[in-house]
């Protein structure tokens, strides 16, 4: 765990310019000790020493103009206690220092609205869903205050949450807790984001210790056996590498690497893997120094990066002269920065003496401070006027263009995971066809490599060439792709795109954009095809006798059907609110149509058949009846047979007199899959039944049976196909209609 000595005010005011400054820094700190009054917080540690050790962590970071550290050490001084106003603050201290306080007020309100609870029994896992909604929005809000306020606001909780994890161990095991959850649940994941490793590491293993504390003491205590010889082979490994580097002229820092203990146990768990296997327990990183500094400031920043990249690799080349390197463990992130811009070359090599593995970082100087610090090595406010860093500007715009996601997609945060999408999620680097490099979160198409070139060329996307060849609209993109986005003159994007479950979009920011495009087309027309939209749903589906558009606006609580058509058009109301829809209206539906079982809320159930909800008990199907899934049924108690199950509108059970000996029975999972008739009509052409086939394979969906029938150039494919629900029935229903020639694919029964 890292050691954190806390210093006084005098060693945070030597660090700051003298004279007004640090007048200034002095008389924030007076006032907040005058107001502390001696008060301690619930883990034991002085007001007025959270604050100290809250400035001292920004100085840390290279954020030490005067306005920042002011409002480290008032930023926790108003409360219900002491009853001061902003105007107090802005009187004392200046509208700068006023707004930090008041940001930072804000996240602690925001924290409050959306406390964590602990679930009874959990051990720290992550809390249900419900839950997780309410940090998404904390999230928002958090991000919300970059585009409002100012950076340095996100900073300071920061660093205000990382002491508050330090000092954490005096307090109660909930509190623990829920700090630990927020830490890791909002600011981790922003300290990533923005780059601020040296946060961002500690912030991690210490919510590791209160979220999952039987792991991380595994883990650590593993780490402590034969920590001695570990340290004398690293030691002997360092100096060895630090002779042959300033052999070939490198100025170098050779050091252990810390072991981060949330970082080992990710990586056991993503390997599926044992502490032995991971090759970064016995770590070194290398610091490359200029030869000659003065030298190296006059140059431009493309010839610092050249020259950066050519020492990087002059180390990797000598580390392999020395080692064996092992080749699936490399990592080249100067070619290809990580989203958050951290640059490093990561190899593991073997020692051929010892058959010990290492793991090798190599740096420049001025990697390693981007790596550790993020924005804050560049976040410039002590000249005015003063600019902040391309880089940097680059990475805030990305955190912003989150929050517009955020702002515009209420509708998306229910069902999908945006801390593991839009800000945790595993990011990849494409290359348009002149190589510029794109970043796009794993999972991404080429639709969405076309929105983040321009949202008109998002729009206007008709196809898409990946490393010289064309591929579909859902293809997956790896990293290293070279993509080329073919467009059409007129047009715009198709719902379909909006639509998740399809496949064609892997970032909420692309639907965003599309969902965007469609509300700014006119109210009728949106009106028009939002219609087209239900009703479509409706035949595919076999319910157009059954149901009606106006059926389904009501069951979704629309007073007017034509607001409900609007947003349907717009692309706001997608296929499983129509779904959940009929699932609202189940109880209309006749009792053989195939579709109950499939819209039904149906509670998990135990394998196999269950009597009265126990499962295991000895049953056999009546030869009368036959039932099969998914037909209601009930079991009839025999007399040294075990129970025999019968539909429950078997002419048999009707004819029971001794009703007592019925008993409830339910289907269990292992047969929830249900046979669902499908039709296709299609000209013909050569391999539809292949293309059909793929589509079905790709999900693992059974089918039962089929047909074809030919009648001049249409064919109508029939088959019966085994789905789990009404989502996968729409998804499959889609994906078949999107095939080439495909002109209607539809529910409907056959013989």
């Amino acid at each position: 765990m890292t050691q954190f000595n806390l210093l006084t005010l005098d060693e945070i005011l030597d660090a700051l310019p003298n004279g007004d400054t640090a007048v200034k820094v002095r008389k924030a700190y007076e006032f907040a000790r005058q107001v502390h009054n001696g008060r301690c917080r619930k883990s034991g540690e002085l007001y007025i020493d959270h604050d100290l050790a809250v400035a001292q962590i920004m100085l840390q970071l290279d954020v030490n103009d005067p306005a920042t550290i002011m409002a480290c050490l008032l930023h926790d001084t108003r409360n219900s206690e002491t009853g001061l106003t902003f105007d107090t603050y802005r009187q004392e201290f200046g509208s700068e220092v006023t707004n930090l306080i008041i940001g930072v007020n804000k996240l602690y309100a925001y924290a409050e609205e959306t406390q964590y609870t602990k679930e009874k029994e959990t051990n720290g896992r992550r809390p249900k869903k419900s839950r997780q909604k309410q940090a998404l929005e904390n999230v928002r809000r958090a991000i919300l205050s970059i585009t409002e306020d100012d950076i340095r606001i996100i900073l300071i909780r920061m660093a205000d949450c990382l002491q508050d994890l330090r000092k954490a161990a005096n307090l109660p095991r909930q509190k623990q807790w829920e700090i630990a959850r927020e830490a890791m649940d909002i600011y981790a994941p922003l300290a990533n984001r923005l780059g601020i490793w040296q946060l961002k590491w500690e912030i991690e293993d210490l919510a590791f210790r209160y979220l999952e504390p039987d792991k991380y003491k595994e883990i650590a205590n593993q780490l402590d056996v034969r920590r001695a010889e570990r340290t004398i082979y690293l030691e002997e490994a360092k100096e060895k590498l630090r002779h042959k580097l300033k052999e070939i002229g490198l100025k170098v820092t050779v050091t252990g690497r810390p072991k981060h203990i949330y970082s080992i146990y990710r990586k056991m768990e993503r390997k599926q893997v044992g502490i032995e296997d991971i090759y970064d327990v016995l770590a070194l990183r290398i610091i490359i120094e200029p030869n000659d500094a003065e030298a190296y400031a006059r140059l431009s920043e493309r010839e610092k990066e050249r020259e950066d990249r050519l020492v990087c690799f002059q180390a990797l080349s000598t580390i392999w002269s020395l080692w064996n390197p092992i080749p699936e463990e490399y990592d080249d992130y100067i070619g290809a920065p990580k989203p958050n811009g951290y640059q490093s070359l990561h190899t593991a090599v073997c020692d051929p003496e010892t058959g010990q593995t290492l793991e090798v970082q190599i740096r420049t100087l001025r990697m390693h401070e981007e790596a550790e610090k993020g924005v804050a090595a560049h976040w410039a406010y002590k000249e005015e006027g003063a600019q902040v860093a391309a880089s940097v500007q680059r990475r805030i715009q990305g955190l912003r263009e989150v929050l517009a996601v955020l702002q515009d997609s209420d509708s998306e945060l229910a069902d999908a995971d945006f801390l593991e999408t839009e800000i945790q999620a595993e990011r990849l680097i494409v290359f348009t066809p002149k190589g510029d490099v794109v970043e796009l979160p794993v999972g991404a198409t080429p639709i969405d490599f076309a929105y983040q070139i321009h949202t008109e060329v998002g729009h206007r996307c008709r196809g898409a060439r990946v490393n010289g060849k064309m591929v579909s609209l859902d293809y997956k993109l790896r990293s290293g792709d070279r993509v080329d986005i073919l467009t059409s003159n007129r047009g715009g994007p198709s719902r379909d795109w909006m639509n998740s479950s399809l496949g064609y979009t892997g970032s909420a920011r692309t639907r965003s954009k599309i969902r965007q495009w469609f509300r700014n087309q006119e109210r009728e027309q949106n009106i028009q095809q939002g219609r087209e939209v239900v009703e479509r749903e409706l035949k595919r589906l076999g319910l157009a006798d059954t149901f009606s558009v106006s059926d389904i606006a009501q069951a979704l609580k629309f007073d007017e059907e034509n607001d409900f058509l609007a947003k349907v058009g717009f692309g706001d109301i997608q296929s499983k609110q129509i779904s959940g829809a009929l699932a609202l209206m189940e109880g209309t539906l006749h009792e053989d149509d195939e579709l109950r079982p499939l819209i039904q809320r149906r509670p998990k159930r135990a394998k196999g058949l269950t009597v009265q909800g126990v499962s295991g008990v000895h049953t056999k199907m009546a030869g009368c009846c036959q039932p099969i899934p998914p037909e209601k049924i009930v079991g009839y108690i025999t007399r040294g047979h075990g129970i025999t199950i019968h539909r429950k509108n078997c002419p048999q059970i009707k004819s029971i007199t001794d009703r007592e000996r019925l008993i409830d029975v339910s289907w269990g999972e292992e047969t929830e899959s249900y046979p669902i008739p499908i039709a296709i009509k299609a000209y013909r052409r050569p391999h539809l039944i292949e293309d059909i086939v793929n589509i079905l394979r790709g999900r693992h969906i059974e089918v039962s049976r089929t047909k074809t029938i030919t009648s001049g150039t249409v064919t109508t494919i029939f088959l019966e196909a085994s789905v789990t629900d009404i989502d996968q029935l729409n998804w499959l229903l889609q994906k078949l209609e999107k095939l080439p020639n495909v002109f209607e694919v539809r529910r409907q029964r056959w013989s």
